[in-house]
């Protein structure tokens, strides 16, 4: 004889059904949601670089909340005005700084965040790989330029990172003793400087999205290009 459930057990089997649904429309809500969300999140960016500009700069990376970052670092720089003559060389939160963790032999102006990024290279990097090769300290980072609005040289359909400020092309550096060492002279000279310039440069590529040495092409022969933007090459 077949069974027979009583009705309070199907009313309670139905109203397990119905709350299973319920759950099931909630949670399919919150999905359409978080796609809405992340799609949002990501816009400005995918449409920047349709457009062939920079992309957006992530929040907290900018505005007043970065300068208050600059200035717990102990950045020296000055809050900087650019007459862009372009859309493509917009500058998001521009500082003219004169040392980030080392002075500069020239200011320079980069993006706020950019600037926190080579603080970051100059402490972390920079000082204590002078210390482990050189056995001193670096008192001068010689760079030969920042921001340009311009394209770039290899591929003058893209703009450069130079043009929204997160670019820079460091020449060399001055160490306590008062010598020098330039990446042009010394890249390939071997050695304890060429073997502090090269580590650098490796070190650089986990930091930054591009680095380009006088390994890459003639054009950076005597610098070493360090920029933050949507491509990866490491040039090291």
């Amino acid at each position: 004889m077949a069974e027979r459930s009583s009705p309070t057990v199907a009313a309670g089997a139905s109203a397990a059904e119905n709350r299973c649904q319920r759950l099931a429309s909630r949670d399919s809500v919150a999905a359409m949601r978080f796609k809405f969300y992340t799609v949002c999140a990501v816009l400005p960016a995918l449409l920047a670089a349709c457009a062939g500009g920079p992309p957006a700069v992530p929040t907290g990376q900018a505005g007043e909340l970065c300068l208050a970052r600059l200035d717990r670092a102990g950045v020296a720089y000055a809050v900087a005005a650019i007459a862009a003559g372009s859309d493509a060389c917009a500058i998001d939160t521009p500082v003219q700084v004169r040392a980030t963790g080392i002075a500069w032999n020239q200011p320079g102006v980069v993006s706020c965040a950019f600037a926190l990024e080579l603080d970051a290279f100059a402490r972390e990097d920079v000082a204590p790989l002078a210390l482990a090769r050189l056995g001193q300290s670096v008192r001068l980072l010689r760079h030969r330029g920042t921001f340009a609005c311009r394209r770039e040289t290899s591929d003058g359909s893209r703009w450069s990172l130079h043009a929204s400020g997160r670019a820079i092309d460091i020449a060399g550096f001055e160490l306590a003793d008062g010598s020098v060492i330039t990446v042009e002279r010394d890249w390939r000279g071997g050695g304890a400087r060429s073997l502090f310039l090269h580590e650098l440069a490796r070190r650089a590529c986990r930091r930054f999205s591009v680095v380009l040495t006088p390994d890459s092409d003639r054009d950076h022969r005597d610098h070493i290009h360090l920029d933050s933007g949507p491509w990866k090459l490491c040039g090291a």
